[in-house]
């Protein structure tokens, strides 16, 4: 594996580990080596169609939330999408039709009177206990009768990356506003199923000890392992790199 060193941790971002979670040698060659793919991996370039999607959609006066809109607004951004970054046209469609579904169901399902808390609010605080910043992209928080209700749109999720959400949701928000959220919601539109997650207390000091964890891991890149998940694989853009193996042959990074 080459000369041993450490990673040095200044944040720890949730986009960072939800790409460390998904495959840490992806996570290895695009944020640590800084190389960039020569094709974007599909996935990414869904969920930032559906960043703005949501993004748009929650900021519409209540008459304008309807599923024509909906269409309307997946229809223009999804123009940026290349039918090459996808393994077939099959597969490309089918995504787009998928999406467009499950996005259309989740979204118009229920009205709200008042606008969201948060809507893609980046959030960044120090937190004692891991060392480090915590950085957290709060995509929807909605206000509730007790609390507020914080939901994540995603492309498609695992359990891991569900556990990883959970966790950092809770640890921040008791951290950041002194409150746990009524409930949290993390939505797959692959898949169109919604995991509902009411934290307590102990998901806390739960999420604290995981966080450090991984923060851990994430520090010591010659322990770094490539994932056995096919369909993650499948898509990766760094499959050839991935074969040659890590070579660690530097003196040290800084993550931000």
């Amino acid at each position: 594996m080459g000369k041993e060193y450490r990673v040095s941790i200044a944040t720890l971002t949730d986009y960072h580990l939800q790409d460390f979670i998904r495959c840490p040698y992806q996570f290895y060659f695009h944020h640590i080596e800084g190389k960039s793919a020569a094709q974007h991996n599909w996935r990414k370039m869904v969920q930032f169609v559906i960043n703005q999607v949501v993004s748009r959609y929650y900021k519409l006066p209540l008459e304008s939330q309807t599923t024509k809109t909906v269409m309307e607004l997946i229809d223009e951004h999804w123009r940026v999408i290349d039918v090459r970054q996808f393994e077939s046209k099959i597969q490309y469609y089918l995504a787009l039709a998928k999406i467009s579904d499950h996005l259309n169901q989740f979204l118009t399902s229920g009205k709200n009177e008042y606008p969201p808390l948060f809507l893609y609010e980046k959030l960044n605080m120090t937190i004692d206990e891991l060392g480090t910043d915590l950085s957290l992209t709060l995509e929807v928080a909605e206000w509730s009768s007790n609390s507020f209700i914080i939901k994540k749109y995603l492309v498609d999720t695992t359990e891991d990356m569900n556990i990883l959400f959970i966790h950092m949701i809770s640890v921040f928000c008791q951290k950041a506003f002194g409150q746990l959220p009524e409930r949290i919601e993390i939505i797959s539109l692959m898949d169109g199923k919604l995991k509902p997650y009411i934290p307590i207390m102990e998901d806390v000091s739960n999420g604290l000890e995981y966080l450090n964890i991984i923060k851990n891991l994430l520090q010591q890149p010659k322990n770094y392992l490539k994932t056995d998940c096919a369909t993650v694989c499948s898509s990766c853009s760094y499959q050839k790199r991935c074969y040659e193996g890590i070579n660690m042959n530097h003196d040290g990074f800084i993550i931000q």
